[in-house]
C-alpha cells in the first residue's frame, strides 16, 4: 500500500484557487515519478483524455466549458486524486451566510465584471421561488427558521448561466411551548431566568451551611450539659457521704455521754 501512495500523480494550482472567474488564468501542475528518457503526462477533464502531454496544463482565459473534475498521469504512476475546478461567470452573493431570526437576507446573482443578467431565478434547496426579468437582487425582510437551506441563482446573458449554491443557517429565537405552539422569549427573559437560578442556588448553599454549624453548635452544648451533670452528681455522692460519716460520730458522742456520768456518780 505504501508503494502505491507513493506512485500516485499529484494536481497542485497556481493560484491555488479552486473556484476562479471567467477569463482568469489557471495553471494546473501534475506531479509523479517518470520512466527515464519519458517526461510526458497525460491529462484528463470529466473522464476524458485533454490533448496535451506537459507536466503543466495551462488555461490562459478560463471558459465555463473548463470546469470539471481533472486528473493527471504520469509514466510511473496511478492517476491522481481528482481536483475539482470551478469557472464561474455567475455568482449568488448573499449579506451573512449565518442569520437570527427577524433579520433581513439579501440575495444578489451577480455576473463577471458586472455584465447585464435578465431572467433571473432565485433558488432554495434546488426549487425556484423568486423570477424578476431584469432586478438581480432579492431582499428577504424578515428571515426565519423555513428559510434555512443552499440557494442559487440563474440568469441569462450571452449564454444561460447557473451559479453555485450557498448555505444559509438562520437561528432560531423562539422556543417550544408544551402544546406545540411557539412563543417569543426575548434576551432579558433568559438572562433573568439564569440569574434567578443562581441566586436560588446560592440561598440554598448558604442555608445549608447555616444548618449545619447550628448543629455542630448543638452537638457541643449538649455535650458540655452531660459532661457538667456527670461532675455534679459525683459532688453530690461526695457531700452525702460526708453528712452520713457526721451522723455517726453524733451517734458514737451521744452514747459516750451517759456512761462518763454514770462514773462520776460512783467514785
Amino acid at each position: 500500500m505504501r508503494a502505491e501512495m507513493a506512485r500516485i500523480a499529484v494536481i497542485t494550482l497556481q493560484p491555488p484557487w479552486v473556484s476562479v472567474f471567467q477569463d482568469e488564468q489557471v495553471t494546473l501542475l501534475c506531479e509523479g515519478p517518470q520512466r527515464p528518457g519519458d517526461n510526458s503526462t497525460r491529462w484528463f477533464l470529466n473522464g476524458t483524455a485533454i490533448q496535451t502531454s506537459t507536466s503543466k496544463y495551462s488555461i490562459t482565459a478560463a471558459r465555463v466549458s473548463e470546469s470539471g473534475e481533472y486528473r493527471c498521469q504520469t509514466g510511473l504512476s496511478v492517476p491522481s486524486d481528482p481536483v475539482q475546478l470551478e469557472i464561474h461567470w455567475l455568482l449568488l452573493q448573499i449579506s451573512s451566510r449565518v442569520f437570527t431570526e427577524g433579520e433581513p437576507l439579501t440575495l444578489r446573482c451577480h455576473a463577471w465584471k458586472n455584465k447585464l443578467v435578465y431572467n433571473v431565478l432565485f433558488y432554495q434547496n434546488g426549487k425556484a421561488f423568486q423570477f424578476s426579468p431584469r432586478n438581480s437582487e432579492f431582499t428577504i425582510q424578515k428571515t426565519n427558521t423555513s428559510h434555512n437551506g443552499v440557494y442559487h441563482c440563474s440568469g441569462m446573458g450571452r449564454h444561460h448561466y447557473t451559479s453555485e449554491g450557498v448555505t444559509v443557517t438562520v437561528k432560531g429565537t423562539y422556543l417550544f411551548s408544551v402544546s406545540g405552539l411557539q412563543s417569543p422569549t426575548p434576551v432579558w427573559f433568559n438572562i433573568l431566568f439564569y440569574l434567578s437560578v443562581g441566586i436560588i442556588f446560592l440561598v440554598n448553599t448558604v442555608l445549608c451551611v447555616t444548618i449545619h454549624k447550628e448543629l455542630q453548635r448543638k452537638k457541643k452544648w449538649n455535650l458540655e450539659v452531660s459532661l457538667a451533670s456527670d461532675s455534679g452528681k459525683k459532688v453530690t455522692s461526695h457531700l452525702q457521704k460526708d453528712r452520713y460519716l457526721e451522723e455517726e460520730v453524733n451517734c458514737l458522742e451521744q452514747q459516750e455521754q451517759p456512761q462518763e456520768k454514770a462514773q462520776q456518780k460512783n467514785p
